[in-house]
């Protein structure tokens, strides 16, 4: 655990949290967990269903976390798959993102424990207009995305498991939720900001859910 990351304090029970912040009667926003992951739903909903998968140890990035962890793409995979039968969505239908931002001078939201976006229903998000990628050609799948990524280097991907995924390294600081704010212009929304975001009922309904599973 490390004091100063929000989510580290979150999974250790600690109510010092944006989320406890917003919901101080609900006691935990786990979904689902596997032995190394937890999914919960995100502050600042994209669509409904919007939800993170985190790992439980600090990894700043899903890279790190697949050269810490042998199986990582089973239980994520797994994860995955159990969310959305709780959630009733379709997993081929979901986009999945991350801005693997190692510390501030990488830019991303200010939260440097290694998250990946899930975003239920959204097939009609183009994955390679929302940044400008470094190939057009998809690669397969998140293992290989991780898998070809250096742990000491931030990068982003967007993508889904049914047309592949898009990845780039980044060279230089990413501003504050840029893929938030292309997803979101692709859904004609305008609230992208999830610092802004209050009390969801999107939220409470995922949470709902998971209780009832």
């Amino acid at each position: 655990m490390i004091n100063d990351c929000v989510f580290c304090r979150e999974l250790n029970g600690s109510r010092d949290t944006n989320f406890a912040t917003r919901y101080p009667e609900i006691q935990s926003r786990i979904i689902y967990e596997t032995e190394s992951l937890v999914a919960f739903p995100c502050i600042g909903q994209l669509v409904k269903g919007h939800f993170l998968i985190v790992p439980k140890n600090h990894d700043c990035t899903l890279a790190q976390t697949h050269k810490r962890l042998n199986n990582l793409n089973q239980e994520l995979t797994h994860l995955l798959r159990e969310v959305h039968l709780i959630l009733g969505f379709e997993l081929n239908n979901s986009l999945i993102f991350e801005h693997g931002a190692l510390g501030p001078n990488d830019g991303s939201c200010g939260i440097y424990h290694a998250h990946l976006h899930v975003l239920p229903s959204t097939s009609k998000i183009d994955a390679s207009k929302l940044y400008n990628f470094e190939s057009s050609d998809p690669i397969k799948n998140i293992e290989s995305v991780l898998k070809n990524t250096a742990i000491d280097k931030p990068y982003i991907f967007a993508g889904n498991l049914r047309d592949g995924f898009y990845q780039k390294l980044l060279e230089e600081q990413l501003p504050s939720q840029t893929l938030r704010k292309a997803v979101a212009t692709q859904l004609n929304k305008n609230d992208w900001d999830w610092r802004k975001a209050e009390r969801e009922e999107n939220m409470l309904s995922i949470l709902e859910k998971a209780e009832l599973a």
